[in-house]
C-alpha cells in the first residue's frame, strides 16, 4: 500500500493562509503603523499558542493531520470573534479618563439571556444563531484536545473548556473597562454573560461526546491503515 509521509508542522500553512486573509482584509492602501501593529500583535499571539499546542499534539494518520490543520485555523477564527484587541483604538480615540463598569453589558442571572434569545418577545433568527453559536463555540476545542492527544483525561478537557470560557468573559470585561475611558465608548461593546459560560461549557461536553463517537466509528479503522505520518 502507498505510504504517505507527512509532517505535522506542515499545519503551519494554516496560520500563513489566515495571515494572508487578515492582511488583505485589514491592510488597505494608505494603512498606517497602527493597522500593521493590529495584525501583527493579534496574529502573533495566536501563532505562539498554535505552535505550543502543535508541539503537544500527536499526529499519526492523515485524518489527524487534517484535524490539526483545521484546529489551528479554528484558533485564529475564534480569536477574531472573542478576544481580538483593536490596538489602534487606544491611540486614535480621545481619552477622557473616568473608567467605569457598564452593568448594561453584564448579565449574572443564569438562563436569562438564553430564555430571552429563544423565547422572549424579541426573538429573531440572529438571537437564535447567537445562542446556538455560543453552544458550539468551544466544541471543536474539546474535540481537538482529545483527538490529537494534547489532553487524554476527559475531566481535564471539560475543566479546560470551563477555564477557557471564564478567561474569555474576564478578558472581555477588562476590554470593556479599558475602553470605557475613551470618548463615545459607551462602556465597551463586549457582553459579559454567565449564560455564555454555561453554553460554552455545555458545548465542550458535546465536543467530548462527539470524540467518543469518532473514536468508536472512525478512529480505529483509520488507525489500522498503513499510512505513516511522521511527528
Amino acid at each position: 500500500m502507498l505510504r504517505i509521509k507527512m509532517n505535522k508542522w506542515y499545519c503551519l500553512l494554516a496560520p500563513l493562509f489566515y495571515f494572508i486573509y487578515a492582511y488583505t482584509t485589514q491592510i488597505y492602501e494608505g494603512a498606517g503603523f497602527l493597522d500593521y501593529l493590529n495584525v501583527i500583535v493579534n496574529y502573533g499571539v495566536i501563532l505562539v499558542l498554535s505552535i505550543w499546542l502543535m508541539s503537544k499534539s500527536v499526529v499519526e494518520t492523515n485524518l489527524h493531520f487534517v484535524i490539526l490543520f483545521v484546529f489551528v485555523l479554528y484558533l485564529f477564527v475564534l480569536h477574531s470573534y472573542v478576544t481580538y484587541v483593536n490596538i489602534a483604538y487606544y491611540f486614535t480615540q480621545e481619552y477622557v479618563g473616568n473608567h467605569y463598569v457598564s452593568m448594561q453589558q453584564i448579565n449574572l442571572s443564569p438562563f436569562k439571556t438564553i430564555h430571552n434569545n429563544l423565547f422572549g418577545s424579541l426573538v429573531a433568527p440572529v438571537t437564535v444563531i447567537q445562542t446556538v453559536g455560543n453552544l458550539f463555540l468551544l466544541s471543536p476545542l474539546a474535540f481537538a484536545l482529545l483527538s490529537l492527544k494534547i489532553l487524554t483525561n476527559k475531566v481535564k478537557v471539560a475543566l479546560t473548556i470551563l477555564l477557557t470560557t471564564l478567561f474569555i468573559e474576564t478578558f472581555q470585561f477588562f476590554i470593556n473597562f479599558s475602553t470605557s475611558g475613551y470618548m463615545y465608548s459607551e462602556g465597551g461593546v463586549r457582553a459579559i454573560d454567565v449564560d455564555d459560560v454555561l453554553l460554552n461549557t455545555a458545548g465542550g461536553v458535546l465536543g467530548i461526546l462527539v470524540f467518543n463517537i469518532y473514536k468508536k466509528l472512525i478512529s480505529t479503522p483509520l488507525d489500522n491503515k498503513k499510512t505513516v505520518i511522521s511527528a
